[in-house]
């Protein structure tokens, strides 16, 4: 990149809206954080720069509703967490298990565990139904560029959008992005990594559908393709690169990448009952920049225990069993901004394993929730994000349903023995076969 730089001239930025709360993100974090102060009575604006709501859930194929559950038979995530997982499929298909299901907080001897897949369309028609029962104005193709700061507060947000640049004034904010964004841009200390590439696409093939229609559920006509790098894997030395979501290189490297990986195998797989069906519109980054925080939690030390500034609970759902964390208010609070708040994969976490727990769907809905929660509180109070009552706060979010404190059943899942899950007939499966992680030469890693 070049260090070469021209002056801009300052100019006036016409106010497009104004609300309350501002949110910037309409993945699941956004549109949780969004529903949650709009709940509160406010006048709440939901910013996002692509054409539809859900975001990595929905745009980026992750359509996966990982488990809310901690793999021994204790539901975890409540709350909007589970209300949004209901809203995913309630105009499209679903595989939840029966033992499962609303007002069920134990199961003793669950079948699988309590996650689905959805279908991506029935969710985004959802997701837009939703904000307008809840009074929210969604407005969308519009990127946030910089923030307008008073001292350590945040007054607005200045987007791009086909009108030119115009700026969404609130009196707090949540910063949904994904990215840090908003944070970082407004001087939060953060951390930044490279992310793992892969690429989720449907595809259609005639034996598949052959067993779909036998099994009686559209569903399991299809299949969910992953094509490369996998978390559960050692990335060190695989021959298909890692990219940094906040640099410009780092995103267009990413999407080529991963295009490049669909093509390969795509080449490999012409053939008449063979047809590979979508297409991801936004990177799949699963992480890149996450606030340090004013308290964090570290995946590795901090299982079962205590923490008396615990806004919930929060467990990784590919772990099975999972270890279950009270998660820290601190944790979604930079020290000097004062009136913005983190929701997402961009919360405070101590160690990697922490931010592959925190960045999962459930958990993400989870602190968008509370930084929802805690923005219409900060404008009741009228105070700053650094001194929130925070047992007000987490009284409310006990009365939205959320669990704020772990039960002893949920202590000391690491030792405990996984349950039988017997594979079902006809499940469906996320077929991952484009990257051999123990030959450099594999023919797809090279073509990427």
């Amino acid at each position: 990149m070049s260090t070469a730089k021209v002056p801009v001239p300052a100019k006036e930025v016409p106010v497009y809206r104004e609300a309350d709360v501002v949110v910037v993100g309409g993945g699941v974090a956004g549109i949780a954080a969004a529903v949650a102060a709009a709940r509160k009575g406010k006048k709440v604006v939901l910013l996002e720069k692509n054409a539809a709501l859900g975001g990595l859930a929905t745009l980026g194929h992750v359509c996966i509703y990982l488990p809310l559950d901690d793999g021994a038979g204790n539901k975890v995530f409540k709350g909007l967490a589970e209300e949004l997982l209901y809203t995913t499929i309630k105009y499209g298909y679903n595989n939840l298990e029966d033992c499962w299901g609303r007002g069920i907080d134990r199961v003793e001897q669950p079948t699988d565990r309590y996650q689905t897949h959805f279908n991506i369309p029935a969710a985004v028609f959802a997701f837009d139904e939703l904000c307008e029962e809840e009074k929210i104005e969604t407005i969308f193709d519009v990127v946030f560029s910089e923030p307008i700061l008073e001292g350590n507060r945040v007054t607005g947000v200045i987007c791009e959008s086909k009108q030119g640049p115009v700026a969404i004034m609130g009196k707090a904010f949540v910063d949904a992005s994904g990215d840090a964004d908003l944070m970082a841009r407004a001087g939060a200390e953060t951390v930044s990594k490279d992310s793992i590439c892969s690429h989720w696409t449907y595809e259609l093939e005639f034996s598949q559908m052959k067993e779909g229609m036998e099994y009686g559920d559209v569903l399991h006509c299809l299949r969910l393709r992953w094509l490369g790098l996998r978390p559960d894997m050692n990335n060190e030395n695989a021959p298909v690169p890692q990219f940094r979501g906040t640099t410009i290189e780092g995103v267009n490297g990413y999407l080529k990448t991963s295009r490049k990986l669909g093509l390969a195998y795509l080449k490999k797989n012409q053939r008449p009952d063979y047809a590979m069906l979508t297409l991801p519109t936004m990177p799949q980054f699963r992480t890149s920049r996450h606030i340090v925080g004013m308290e964090s939690l570290a995946y590795e030390t901090d299982a079962d225990k205590a923490n008396g500034n615990s806004v919930g609970i929060v467990c990784w759902g590919l772990a099975n069993p999972a270890p279950v964390y009270e998660y820290p208010y601190g944790g979604i609070v930079d020290r000097k901004l004062e009136n913005v708040f983190a929701a997402g994969r961009i919360v405070a976490v101590s160690d990697d394993k922490g931010w592959e727990m925190m960045r999962l769907i459930p958990a993400c809905v989870f602190t968008g929730e509370v930084a929802g929660v805690a923005a219409a509180q900060l404008l009741d109070e009228g105070t700053t994000a650094q001194a929130l009552d925070v047992a007000k706060l987490q009284k409310t979010l006990e009365g939205n349903g959320i669990q704020i404190h772990m039960s002893p059943e949920m202590k000391g899942n690491v030792n405990k023995l996984k349950y039988d899950n017997p594979k079902k007939a006809g499940s469906p499966l996320i077929f991952a076969d484009a990257l051999s992680y123990d030959d450099p030469h594999d023919k797809l890693a090279e073509e990427a």
